[in-house]
């Protein structure tokens, strides 16, 4: 019997990246999937499909931007109606933002903030509920350890994995015996985001790790699984660092 046969895992910014990662690693344990995501693509579509084949599982496609408020709700208001028992919540959809504060423009703060905190509060406060409804209710929310080492560059990003952070404490107390609440502060990994960041952070972060390299996404999503996981039965409100040591 596979860890998560018969439950229901809901992953935000699940069509690439770690998303995709931590999407296939929770289906080859055999959990069932709401897979949300942007934008209706042909690519990912049959990605998924091939997944859900392999693993005998299910793997339904949400459909709505977490840079918009309406959108967030629209999608939360969908799942509800599937009626489906809920027993995992992947907070992962994230954008990145890198720029000391001379060179930030406020309207990139508010835009920044609204897909990597807000929407993923939305989300959580939207779906607690069924969440708390579930034997084995976990919520695992991707932070950084930008939001934990305040590095040059990382006011806007870093401010909002540090607000996740908090999120994940304070919600592990009010949840407590209902839902467990943790977070993965992964250091920076290859990925598509790793790319965005720029060529100067990248060579910064493999300068700075004590194994000399970045993380692979794999290393990330199945510390995220174990967290989902009742293996993970008696750890709750922790941040858990997997960024390979830093100098």
């Amino acid at each position: 019997m596979k860890r998560f046969d018969n439950r229901t895992v809901v992953i935000t910014g699940a069509n690439r990246g770690l998303g995709l990662e931590i999407l296939k690693q929770f289906a080859s344990e055999g959990a069932n999937i709401i897979a949300c995501m942007r934008s209706e693509k042909e690519e990912i579509l049959n990605t998924l499909h091939a997944i859900a084949e392999e693993n005998g599982i299910s793997i339904t496609p949400i459909y709505f931007d977490m840079a918009d408020e309406a959108a967030v709700k629209a999608g939360c208001k969908e799942i509800k109606a599937m009626k489906m028992p809920i027993d995992v919540l992947v907070n992962n959809a994230g954008v990145p933002h890198l720029a000391i504060l001379p060179f930030t423009k406020m309207q990139d703060v508010h835009d920044v903030f609204q897909v990597n905190y807000f929407s993923q509060l939305l989300i959580t406060q939207s779906l607690c509920g069924l969440l708390s409804k579930s034997a084995h209710g976990a919520i695992v929310n991707m932070a950084s350890i930008a939001g934990i080492d305040g590095e040059a560059g990382n006011s806007v990003y870093g401010a909002t994995k540090a607000s996740m952070i908090l999120l994940t404490k304070v919600l592990s107390k009010e949840l407590a015996g209902k839902v467990r609440v943790n977070a993965v502060a992964p250091g920076l990994t290859e990925t598509d985001f790793a790319e965005k960041m720029g060529a100067k952070a990248k060579e910064s972060m493999e300068q700075s790790s004590l194994m000399h390299r970045l993380g692979n996404p794999s290393e990330i999503a199945k510390t995220v699984v174990f967290l989902a996981s009742d293996d993970a039965s008696f750890i709750n409100g922790q941040i858990i660092r997997v960024d390979g040591g830093v100098k």
